[in-house]
């Protein structure tokens, strides 16, 4: 398999395990010593247990992502579009680094994978700001 195909198919995975509540699934996507960075300016999740952790929070309220449009493959790199739909979450429940408004949104994102040699993700970054939140 190329790795453009092992690229591929991790951001189609990322989907479908994100929307599947699967946490640890998409925390197994990711190399040992990958990071993520959602949303970009924010401190990053550094591990396989800061992400698994991350992930698990943010999966926990029933949200899902919809693709708004095709994955774009450069070198090593993966980008593509989507929105998040947020049910609605509780503070404790936040995943992230910022002030959200309270009750459900949608918020617009792209995210940008880097990859390793070994198809795992090493590093996730995530646009988007509060601009892109709808109510």
């Amino acid at each position: 398999m190329t790795l453009e195909t092992q690229m591929r198919a991790a951001v189609q995975a990322y989907f479908d395990l994100f929307n599947a509540g699967d946490g640890a699934g998409i925390a197994a996507l990711f190399a040992d010593d990958a990071q993520v960075i959602d949303p970009v300016g924010t401190d990053p999740k550094s591990g396989k247990t800061a992400i698994s952790e991350f992930y698990a929070m943010a999966t926990r309220s029933g949200s899902t992502l919809e693709r708004t449009g095709p994955t774009r493959i450069a070198d090593k790199s993966a980008a593509f579009a989507f929105k998040v739909h947020v049910k609605g979450i509780k503070p404790e429940d936040t995943a992230i680094d910022v002030d959200l408004p309270t009750g459900a949104m949608v918020i617009d994102v792209i995210d940008v994978f880097d990859f390793n040699d070994d198809g795992k993700i090493s590093q996730m970054r995530a646009y988007w700001g509060p601009y892109n939140i709808s109510q």
